[in-house]
């Protein structure tokens, strides 16, 4: 048997596609815009050629997308000129269906990834310039790093980390309206997660009834499954549901966030199964306390330092050897699993970034008795001139069921 075309290596085309349209998150001159600021961005570093490797930044620059990801997808981003974006060849069927770029390439058989990449910047003669590579990022392993330098030794490569996060910092507008979308799905995650929430119950119950919820809603596969996590083990960071059955007391943490276009808009609330430990309702309410001066103090122009300031506030009424990460805000924007953070801007104590419209954050505030129990409200936002925006839409209010 022959094996079609996409899967031989080299350019595809949208005739492949058999008529199937395309299925782009943003119009085309969008994914140009996003380009023409990095290439501002490589320019001020003076970088002739950008190799992008980090899923999520392929995605953002082009719209590539599979839940296969990290599988060396790429794309060669010049100063002047068409951008070409190259992928493992099963995964070009996805890429004509969500791509804008016109040069699709697929790996070709017989030949390393980083050989394949360095042909097609010799056949651009892209070779002998400086070359940019995202050292700072997990789709550049040492080894890939290496293998590229050894194949291009008339060329110079330098640092690129930072290139498209620098452009991805603030949000579009459609990108926000994607926020919006998500935000409503994770409302029905919510809901329905506290509605399955009774003494007799698992957390499993919880989470298979807020993953139905969401994606019934329209959520596409999320960047993290419903987290749910109950009674002593709610007191563990990052723990979730492993059917544990809900008793009289138990403390309910739940943190939820759908997906639309591969944007999440994340949602985390505490419910009490009948009257909670005295000091785990002081916790809750220092929690809730601190999210609204939080959101109270975000406005265009303060410093992540100030409005972590504000939220530490009321942390610090909640009493003392509680774990909390120190993070009052991170942004969210275009992810993939495991994360739907994209790294760009933290809301923490010593960071003097200057907050600007358009960035978009989540805002978990949790707080750990280690062992005993956790709680937690988060909202996801976009920073306005005179405040920020919640996104979120779910009652932001301790549960008692």
């Amino acid at each position: 048997m022959q094996v079609h075309n996409s899967l031989s290596g080299g350019p595809v085309n949208l005739d492949m596609l058999g008529g199937l349209p395309q299925e782009l998150a943003f119009p085309v001159e969008e994914y140009r815009e996003r380009i023409d600021k990095v290439r501002l961005q490589m320019r001020q570093r003076e970088i002739d050629v950008l190799v992008v490797l980090h899923p999520t930044n392929v995605l953002y620059l082009s719209g590539f997308q599979t839940f296969s990801s990290n599988s060396d997808e790429c794309i060669i981003v010049p100063l002047d000129g068409d951008p070409t974006l190259i992928a493992v060849p099963p995964e070009l069927g996805g890429a004509l269906l969500h791509t804008w770029i016109d040069d699709r390439r697929g790996y070709a058989e017989g030949r390393g990834h980083e050989q394949y990449i360095a042909d097609v910047l010799r056949d651009k003669k892209l070779n002998t310039g400086r070359i940019g590579i995202e050292k700072a990022s997990p789709g550049v392993p040492a080894a890939f790093h290496d293998k590229l330098v050894a194949e291009l030794p008339k060329a110079k490569f330098v640092d690129g980390s930072g290139s498209v996060e620098a452009v991805k910092t603030i949000k579009s507008p459609r990108e926000i309206e994607h926020i919006r979308q998500a935000a409503k799905t994770t409302e029905a995650g919510i809901a329905a997660a506290i509605d399955a929430a009774h003494e007799g119950a698992t957390d499993n119950d919880m989470a298979a009834a807020a993953s139905h919820a969401m994606i019934a809603a329209g959520s596409e596969y999320m960047c993290l499954s419903p987290i749910v996590t109950s009674g002593r083990r709610s007191g563990i960071l990052h723990s979730t549901h492993k059917r544990k059955r809900l008793e009289k007391g138990d403390v309910v943490l739940i943190e939820l966030g759908g997906c639309h276009h591969r944007y999440t808009a994340p949602t985390m609330r505490t419910i009490f199964i009948g009257e909670p430990p005295v000091e785990a309702r002081r916790m809750a309410e220092a929690c809730l306390m601190a999210l609204d001066n939080v959101l109270n103090g975000i406005r265009a122009g303060k410093t992540s330092d100030e409005v972590a300031q504000e939220g530490w506030k009321s942390m610090n009424t909640a009493g003392d050897d509680f774990v909390f990460h120190g993070n009052f805000g991170y942004a969210i924007g275009a992810g993939f699993p495991p994360s739907w953070a994209d790294g760009t801007a933290f809301i923490e104590s010593g960071i003097d970034t200057v907050l600007q419209p358009g960035m978009v954050f989540h805002h978990p505030v949790a707080l750990r008795r280690l062992g005993q129990y956790g709680t937690a409200f988060s909202e996801t936002t976009v920073v306005t001139e005179t405040g920020c925006e919640v996104l979120t839409n779910s009652p932001r209010e301790i549960v008692v069921k």
